[in-house]
C-alpha cells in the first residue's frame, strides 16, 4: 500500500491515510473474528463454562452494537479524525489490561470496553469520503474489507504458535495493543481533518433502550442455555425484550435524530442491506465460533479433531484468506466495471449460504472444515466493499453516517444472536455433558443455511436500479446536507 517510485506526489497522503484506515479495519477484525477464534482456549484458560466464555464475543458485540452510533455522531460533533485517534487509544489500553489480566471477569469488562472498536469501520468510510474526494469509492472500500481477513488471521497464526493455552490469548490482545499504538502514532501524522457538525445530537433515550433490549435477548438465550428450555428467567427475559422492542419503535419514531431511524429503514434498499448484513453476520460470526469448537472437540466424541493449534491454523487460515481475497477481487470487479456493487452482493450471500451447507454435510473432516471456512471467508470479502458502495448510492442526502453505522450495529447484533444462540442450543443439547453431541452442530449450521437462503433472497429483491441519493426524500425531519458519494 506504498507509493511506487513513479506515483505522483499527490498520491501519497492518500495512500498513506488508506493504509492507516485498512489497519484500523484489520484492528477491528482482530478483537472480533480473532478472539472469536480461540474462544476454546479462553474457555479452558480461565476454566469456564462455554456459555460464559461466549460472552467475550457476543458481550463485546453487544456493546458495539451501541457504540457504533455513538462514535458515528461523536465523529459529526468533533471530526472524525479526533474520534478515531480516540478510539484507538482505548482500545489499545484495553488491550493491555486483556493481555495482563489473570482473571475472567476483569478480561470481560475490558472486552466490553474494546467495543468501541466497532466504531471504527464506520469513521474510516466517512474520513476516505470527505478527507478525499473526487476518488472512486470501489478500490479503497475492497482493500479495507481485504483487511478483515488480515486481522482475524492473526489469531489463528497465534493459535498455531502456542496451541491450546493462555499463551495464544495473551499474544493475541499483546498485538492488537501493539498495533492500536502504532495506528494511533500513524494516524495523527497521516489523516486528514473532516469537518464537524455541531448541531448532531446523540439519541441518549435509543441507545439505552438498544442497549436494554439486547442485553435482554441474550441474557434470556444464556439463562436457557444453563436452565433448559423450561427456565422461567429465559421466559421473562425474552418476553422484556419484545416489549422493549415495541418501546424502542415508538420512541424512534418520533426523534428527531434517531439511532434506528425507522423511516430510513422501511425503504426498500436499506431494508435489504440491513436484512442482508443481519443474517450474514449471524452466519459468519456462527461458524467462527462453532469451527474451532469442533476442531478442540476430541477424537473420543466421534466428530472432534482433537487438534492443538497447528490443526486449528489449518482449518482456519482459509477462512482470513478467503476474505482478503475476496475484498480485494471486490474491489477490482467493481472498480474495473466488470460487476456491479449489487451482482457482488448477491454472490456473496449465496456463497455464505454454501459455506454452512458444507459444514452441515461434511463436519467431521478436516478438509470439510477448511472448504465450509474458505467459503464463509470469501463471502465475507466480497461482501464488504459492495456493501458499503451500495449503502453510500441509497443513503439520502446527509445520512451516509447513519445508514452506514446502522448497517454495522445489525451486522454486530446479528453476529451476538448467532453466537449466543449457538451456546445455548449446544449447552441444551449437551446437558451435563461437556461434548455436545454431533447432530447439535448439523443443525445449527443447517439453521444458518437457511438463514443464508433467506438473505440471497433480499439480495435479490435489492432494485437493480436505486433511488440516486440526491433525489431522495431525506427522512425524519433532518435538514439536507451534501456529501458526495466519492472519495
Amino acid at each position: 500500500m506504498t507509493a511506487g517510485p513513479g506515483a505522483p506526489a499527490s498520491d501519497l497522503p492518500h495512500r498513506a491515510a488508506l493504509a492507516v484506515l485498512a489497519g484500523a479495519c484489520g484492528l477491528f477484525a482482530l478483537l472480533q473474528l480473532g478472539v472469536a477464534t480461540l474462544l476454546p482456549q479462553i474457555q479452558r484458560g480461565f476454566g469456564v463454562s462455554g456459555a460464559d466464555a461466549a460472552w467475550v464475543v457476543s458481550g463485546h458485540l453487544l456493546v458495539g452494537c451501541v457504540a457504533t452510533p455513538v462514535v458515528s455522531r461523536l465523529g459529526d460533533l468533533y471530526g472524525r479524525r479526533v474520534v478515531l485517534l480516540c478510539v484507538l487509544a482505548v482500545v489499545a489500553v484495553a488491550s493491555v489490561v486483556s493481555a495482563l489480566t489473570g482473571s475472567f471477569t476483569v478480561l470481560l469488562v475490558a472486552r466490553l470496553v474494546q467495543g468501541v472498536a466497532a466504531g471504527l469501520f464506520p469513521l474510516c468510510v466517512g474520513l476516505l469520503r470527505e478527507g478525499f474526494p473526487l476518488r472512486p469509492l470501489s478500490g479503497p472500500s475492497g482493500l479495507l474489507s481485504a483487511s478483515f481477513g488480515v486481522g482475524g488471521g492473526v489469531g489463528i497464526v497465534l493459535a498455531g504458535l502456542f496451541g491450546g493455552g493462555l499463551p495464544a490469548v495473551r499474544w493475541l490482545f499483546a498485538a492488537a495493543a501493539l498495533l492500536a499504538a502504532v495506528l494511533l502514532a500513524a494516524a495523527a501524522l497521516v489523516l486528514p481533518e473532516t469537518p464537524r457538525r455541531p448541531a448532531t445530537r446523540i439519541d441518549v433515550p435509543g441507545l439505552l433502550l438498544l442497549g436494554t433490549v439486547s442485553t435482554c435477548l441474550l441474557l434470556g438465550l444464556t439463562r436457557y442455555g444453563q436452565e433448559g428450555l423450561g427456565s422461567s428467567t429465559g421466559a421473562v427475559l425474552l418476553a422484556a425484550a419484545a416489549a422493549g422492542c415495541v418501546i424502542l419503535f415508538r420512541v424512534e419514531r418520533r426523534s428527531p435524530e434517531p439511532v434506528l431511524d425507522v423511516r430510513l429503514m422501511s425503504r426498500r434498499p436499506l431494508l435489504c442491506l440491513n436484512l442482508v448484513s443481519l443474517l450474514t453476520g449471524l452466519v459468519m460470526f456462527q461458524i467462527g465460533v462453532l469451527v474451532p469448537a469442533l476442531v478442540a472437540a476430541p477424537h473420543g466424541t466421534g466428530y472432534g479433531l482433537g487438534g492443538g493449534g497447528a490443526v486449528l491454523a489449518l482449518v482456519m487460515l482459509p477462512m482470513q484468506l478467503g476474505a482478503l481475497s475476496g475484498g480485494l477481487l471486490s474491489g477490482w470487479l467493481r472498480e474495473s466495471g466488470r460487476q456491479t456493487a449489487r451482482t457482488v452482493m448477491g454472490t456473496s450471500t449465496v456463497l455464505f449460504a454454501a459455506g454452512p451447507l458444507v459444514l452441515a454435510l461434511l463436519p467431521s473432516g478436516a478438509a470439510g472444515l477448511a472448504l465450509g471456512t474458505a467459503l464463509n471467508g470469501l463471502a465475507t470479502g466480497l461482501l464488504g466493499g459492495a456493501m458499503v458502495e451500495l449503502l453510500v448510492q441509497v443513503s439520502p442526502s446527509g445520512s451516509t453516517a447513519v445508514t452506514v453505522g446502522l448497517n454495522g450495529v445489525l451486522r454486530n447484533l446479528g453476529g451476538a444472536f448467532g453466537v449466543q444462540v449457538s451456546s445455548m442450543v449446544l449447552a441444551v443439547v449437551g446437558g451435563a455433558s461437556a461434548h455436545p453431541p454431533a447432530a447439535a452442530y448439523r443443525a445449527l449450521f443447517a439453521g444458518s443455511a437457511v438463514l443464508a437462503v433467506v438473505a440471497v433472497g433480499a439480495a435479490l429483491l435489492f432494485p437493480r436500479s436505486p433511488v440516486p441519493r440526491q433525489d431522495a426524500p431525506v427522512p425524519s425531519g433532518r435538514a439536507s446536507r451534501t456529501i458526495r458519494p466519492t472519495i
